[in-house]
């Protein structure tokens, strides 16, 4: 009865023992998703009014993307606009148009001009967005036949 005792709890103290564990080394690498920011706002501010970055501008345009309305229209109208006028950015002048007309409510369809209707804005914005789209013509963002089949 002894032996089996002796023996019970030399099997107990063996397997109670801590086995050494190893742990992975743990990744150190980040992952960044498609649309979140990688430099901060004061700098990508920084290269789109004083250099015309076009990487930062794309950059904030996508973070814009992923915030509440108001705010990506504002935003995108105030760095779409300074894109556009001071570095003849051609995506630019498109992105300001749409973040007008998405302020009103009118749907912006590219591939489509017809389907934009101004119609629906108020007056000071409609004439806002017409001065654009003139502004769009002159710069030859868009076509003659782009400017005359948008809805007024």
């Amino acid at each position: 009865m002894k032996i089996i005792a002796t023996l019970i709890l030399t099997v107990l103290f063996i397997s109670c023992h801590k086995k050494e564990t190893f742990d992975k080394p743990k990744d150190t690498d980040t992952i960044v998703t498609m649309n979140q920011i990688t430099t901060n706002y004061d700098t990508l501010i920084k290269r789109v009014k004083c250099k015309g970055d076009i990487d930062a501008y794309d950059e904030m345009f996508f973070s814009f993307m992923d915030s509440n309305e108001a705010e990506r229209t504002d935003s995108l109208m105030i760095y779409s606009k300074i894109m556009a006028e001071k570095y003849h950015n051609k995506k630019a002048y498109l992105d300001y148009f749409v973040a007008l007309c998405e302020k009103y409510n009118v749907h912006v369809d590219y591939s489509n001009y017809s389907t934009i209707n101004l119609s629906k804005m108020e007056s000071f914005s409609k004439k806002q967005a017409e001065d654009w789209l003139k502004k769009m013509l002159e710069k030859k963002v868009i076509t003659q036949e782009q400017y005359n089949s948008v809805q007024r």
